[in-house]
């Protein structure tokens, strides 16, 4: 027999909690606020959670994640604003473990109420409110560390004795960090010509091997100018444009650039094609194809540093 002690039995897996999480948003411009929200809904849903995310202008994801208004999306329902202001619809209203509000934006005073009233009505079940957070803006300034998970007490209303939390996201140890899939490295893995032609004919692009530039920008000052350079540039370039103010900002430049999309500018080494709106995924493809990509924003910006590729940032004007 042998002498050598037993090995210890794995301790079993526990689990991580799930959670129902209410996320609250307000599109002011440009889809970023709808953007990062639906990006942390789909998150949570990937890891088992359930989420209803509660928004004034949901019509953006129609394109950013089709089906999502449908209830197409496992773990995810949509909900109309004002919803969270109806009382007969919060009657029966299963109450959230979270609460998130997406920058800045404030939960109706009645769905809070409705919660405070639920919670006094089953004190003895030791029913506890939710944990509250405000979600702040992306930002690499000092001040995001000191900032990040400070609590605000509520110091009025019916949840008055509460508290909320911020959270900062960040690209440092003690901010909130950045948001990323589980699968993430999955899918960067065997990125190759072949891959990323397939990726760009689903999008209806016609890659002749050219190098691969995106634009998702505002109106850049020195747009005429990286036009020009790459008209007159010794390496073939394919730009590829989405739809919205960066193919507003290439019009005002090159009035005739959309009767020549697709073909060479001017017989220069420059073809453009205007894209259709894109998914989530098929946006993080594009950047992955792309050899450099501008981006603009929050979300864009955290999609091109996983993507891995060179980028441009171009910053809220």
């Amino acid at each position: 027999m042998s002498s050598k002690p037993a090995s210890p039995l794995p301790k079993p897996h526990t689990p991580a909690p799930v959670w129902l999480w209410d996320v609250f948003c307000q599109v002011i411009d440009n889809y970023g606020d709808i953007g990062v929200c639906w990006r942390l809904c789909a998150d949570l849903a990937q890891r088992g959670h359930t989420v209803r995310l509660w928004v004034d202008d949901s019509s953006a994801l129609d394109w950013m994640a089709p089906g999502a208004r449908q209830g197409q999306w496992p773990g995810i329902s949509v909900r109309a604003w004002e919803e969270a202001a109806d009382a007969a619809k919060l009657r029966d209203l299963p109450p959230a473990d979270v609460w998130i509000e997406g920058f800045g934006c404030h939960i109706a005073p009645e769905f809070i109420a409705a919660r405070a009233h639920s919670i006094s009505a089953n004190a003895l079940n030791d029913t506890r409110p939710p944990v509250w957070i405000n979600l702040e803006y992306l930002s690499a300034e000092d001040y995001v560390k000191r900032c990040h998970a400070l609590p605000s007490p509520v110091m009025q209303g019916p949840a008055k004795g509460w508290t909320k939390h911020f959270y900062y996201p960040g690209f440092t140890a003690g901010t909130g960090g950045l948001l990323r899939e589980p699968a993430l490295e999955e899918w960067q893995h065997g990125l190759d010509d072949s891959w990323r032609g397939a990726r760009l004919a689903d999008q209806g692009v016609a890659w002749t091997g050219e190098r691969l530039i995106s634009l998702f920008c505002y109106e850049p000052a020195a747009l005429a100018q990286a036009l020009a350079d790459w008209m007159r540039a010794d390496t073939p370039t394919l730009l590829l444009v989405t739809p919205g103010r960066a193919r507003r900002a290439v019009t005002e430049v090159l009035p005739n650039a959309e009767a020549l999309a697709g073909l060479s500018l001017h017989n220069s080494p420059l073809r453009l094609h205007y894209l259709e709106a894109l998914s989530h995924p098929e946006f993080d493809a594009l950047l992955q194809c792309c050899d450099l990509n501008f981006v603009r924003g929050e979300d864009s910006l955290v999609r091109a540093l996983w993507a891995g590729q060179p980028f441009v940032w171009h910053i809220y004007p």
